[in-house]
């Protein structure tokens, strides 16, 4: 049990310090759900200057890939979704507004619908702008997140994938997005399915 405890250390929240007479709060830890490798087609549409603003909408379709994790194991379905995103800002403060849809398929047969919306955004010393295709970008160049919302069916064994918080820690590496998913929880170690 020590062990246990000890793995699974819990971190004061910093908001302790800006309010008093409460009861104590804690840093949610992040527990690892899977690892996406994504192909896009590269056959991308870009609209400029919606609606007379200065922001402008990039399509980018998604071909396929694939998702491992400790819990569940498939593919992105081919040509499922696609991310709709918005180059936002003038020329000095650019970044991507991301919004993607697609489908997973596990290797045993279910669908989940994925949700992903969050931000794309060059680190100030960033060599390349938001809005150019660079092949590989790291955590190092910029901020690259997404929350990931699920829908699963109730009668398949992800039916806990609808109702944890996730974000999406993102890179890109030769075109490819590779995304690894992470559940926010207050019970670090035990299985989503039976919260």
């Amino acid at each position: 049990m020590a062990d246990k405890e000890q793995r699974h250390k819990h971190q004061p929240s910093p908001g302790e310090q800006y309010s008093q007479g409460i009861h104590a709060m804690r840093l949610p830890h992040m527990q690892f759900v899977y690892r996406i490798v994504c192909q896009m087609t590269g056959d991308n549409t870009i609209i400029d200057n919606i609606q007379d603003t200065n922001v402008s909408r990039l399509v980018l379709p998604i071909a396929g890939g694939t998702v491992s994790g400790p819990g569940i194991k498939g593919i992105i379905v081919p040509n499922s979704g696609a991310d709709w995103a918005q180059l936002v800002g003038g020329e000095q403060q650019r970044f991507l507004r991301l919004e993607a849809r697609y489908t997973l398929r596990t290797d045993d047969g279910h669908d989940i619908l994925v949700n992903a919306k969050g931000v794309y955004n060059r680190q100030p010393e960033s060599k390349f702008g938001a809005d150019e295709a660079v092949p590989t970008v790291t955590q190092d160049d910029v901020e690259y997140f997404t929350h990931l919302s699920f829908e699963a069916s109730s009668k398949s064994p992800y039916h806990w994938m609808n109702r944890i918080v996730a974000i999406g820690v993102m890179t890109m590496f030769e075109k490819q997005p590779i995304i690894d998913c992470y559940r926010i929880t207050n019970f670090p170690g035990l299985d989503p399915s039976r919260l």
